[in-house]
């Protein structure tokens, strides 16, 4: 079952050439997560509230890239991000996870290069050759996470959401 990848930050466009995806940026590999401090040796006490880890994603050089950098340098604050884990059904990309991070900031953004057998290498040209990409780590003020079943017949199944605001319940 392939799943194609794409975020889309508030003012800044990607290049994605899916017609359902018009201006985002096409991702090759993400991560995120959450995270709750644990004293040693008492695993069922936790120390306070959780924490997410930065949603971090890696994506091709493309025209996003200038102003993803700009961003990280001026500390500029994103309204909102949308992330979609989509599965081709019936000719559409059909989302089956989405996050959407709210009052964001971009954290890190680094350009770095591919080779053959490293990671993320499947968006390697056909000869192999090294190919620059960027990865992006992002935190949010807020965060909703939903996920979208799929019935065998390839009908929704219903969708199942939660959100934590990290703001107010700091």
């Amino acid at each position: 079952m392939a799943s194609d990848f794409f975020i889309k930050l508030d003012g800044i466009d990607g290049e994605s050439n899916d017609k359902a995806h018009a201006k985002w940026i096409e991702v090759v590999n993400f991560k995120h997560g959450s995270a709750q401090n644990v004293t040693s040796g008492r695993t069922t006490d936790v120390s306070g509230r959780g924490t997410f880890t930065p949603f971090s994603f890696t994506h091709a050089l493309d025209k996003a890239t200038p102003k993803i950098q700009q961003f990280c340098m001026n500390g500029q604050k994103i309204a909102k991000v949308s992330f979609q884990v989509c599965r081709a059904i019936a000719g559409a990309q059909v989302p089956v996870y989405e996050v959407t991070l709210e009052n964001c900031k971009i954290v890190k953004a680094e350009v770095v290069s591919t080779t053959p057998g490293s990671a993320p290498d499947v968006i390697l040209p056909p000869e192999n050759s090294a190919y620059p990409v960027e990865v992006v780590d992002i935190v949010a003020g807020k965060i909703t996470w939903k996920f979208t079943a799929i019935k065998p017949d390839n009908t929704k199944d219903g969708a199942v959401e939660a959100s934590f605001n990290q703001v107010e319940n700091a």
